[in-house]
């Protein structure tokens, strides 16, 4: 019998490759070579695995990146290694999938945009707020429309325009992206 823990770990990878609405729960039970009954005496419904699916997903997010924000570097380094972690995991996302969360599961859509929301306007907002009041950004800058302008949706943009992920590396992209933006509000662009 698979646990939920691994049927979850699971899903994910599938929600990922295929996006979440093009893998039924048919398809899923037959992959494992377990019955779809097993898969629905862990949940009531597919949106159901699916949000739990977001919810691991954030989860293998946040541990990825809590040891970067510990980091006892600048913000501007800290927030290009953040972002060369997302870029991994955007990069592996077919455009399909946020794109089907939205359409398809909103309850899951919901859980992705309010911790994409709240990592860019509470996580790294206070992070420039405190490199702001240390003198390392210039004090004219609006920090909470830099991040609305540069960093809010950033993945719902890169996963529009797909294309843009198999055309050019993901150094190129961080440079333009990130570090270019960054290095627009720094008081010393050389970081």
């Amino acid at each position: 019998m698979i646990s939920k823990k691994q049927l979850v770990g699971y899903a994910v990878d599938k929600f990922i490759q295929f996006g979440s609405k093009h893998i039924t729960m048919d398809e899923l039970a037959s992959l494992l070579g377990i019955s779809k009954r097993s898969i629905y005496k862990h949940f009531t419904s597919k949106e159901d695995l699916v949000v739990e699916s977001i919810h691991e997903l954030i989860a293998k997010f946040t541990h990825d990146i809590n040891p970067i924000l510990e980091e006892e570097t600048s913000v501007f380094q800290k927030m290009v290694k953040i972002y060369d972690k997302a870029f991994d995991y955007l990069i592996r996302f077919q455009p399909t999938f946020v794109v089907g969360l939205k359409k398809y599961y909103p309850k899951a859509y919901e859980v992705y945009n309010r911790f994409t929301e709240d990592f860019v306007f509470i996580t790294l907002l206070n992070e420039l707020k405190q490199a702001q009041k240390e003198g390392l950004i210039r004090v004219e800058i609006d920090l909470h429309l830099f991040c609305l302008l540069y960093l809010h949706e950033l993945d719902k943009r890169m996963v529009a325009i797909h294309s843009i992920i198999d055309k050019y590396s993901k150094e190129v992209l961080l440079e333009h992206m990130i570090i270019n933006s960054l290095r627009g509000i720094a008081v010393n662009a050389n970081f």
